[in-house]
């Protein structure tokens, strides 16, 4: 639980609405028209789950997989790759996704479009995470350079 409190608040809006965005494709994303002439119009529903409910799956769960590895465990990963840069990645990427997907569905549901919230939140997390990690990187003759530069104003 300790873990859990120390994290930063992009890592919590992450391992948040990663595995409820994951779940939400089990959900309605979209109610399908079926002309059946004479007999009628059925309304059939249709889960998350087609090529681009697929392809959001697999980028969310390697995003929250990222997140927990780097912040939740002691494994030691590489440091010559900026994981939080990989992450954000991920998190655009499923957030560019899920849009596609609820607008080029037809009839997409009301609720498809508050899984696209989730997936904005998810990128959300990414992009704090990423920009935390930018901000703690940078040297200090550059964080003294744009003092002088704001000053100069």
């Amino acid at each position: 639980m300790e873990k859990l409190k120390a994290v930063s608040r992009g890592t919590k809006l992450v391992l948040v609405a990663g595995p409820l965005l994951f779940l939400s494709l089990f959900f309605n994303w979209q109610t399908v028209h079926v002309d059946y002439g004479p007999a009628g119009v059925a309304k059939v529903p249709q889960d998350g789950w087609d090529a681009w409910g697929l392809l959001i799956a697999l980028l969310t769960l390697a995003a929250v997989t990222i997140v927990v590895l780097r912040r939740l465990t002691e494994i030691e990963m590489s440091e010559e790759v900026s994981w939080e840069t990989v992450t954000f990645g991920l998190g655009l990427t499923t957030f560019a996704a899920a849009i596609c997907k609820s607008f080029i569905d037809a009839y997409s549901t009301w609720m498809s479009y508050g899984f696209l919230g989730l997936a904005g939140i998810l990128a959300v997390g990414t992009y704090l995470d990423w920009a935390s990690e930018r901000s703690e990187s940078r040297s200090p003759l550059l964080r003294r350079r744009g003092r002088r530069a704001s000053s100069a104003t």
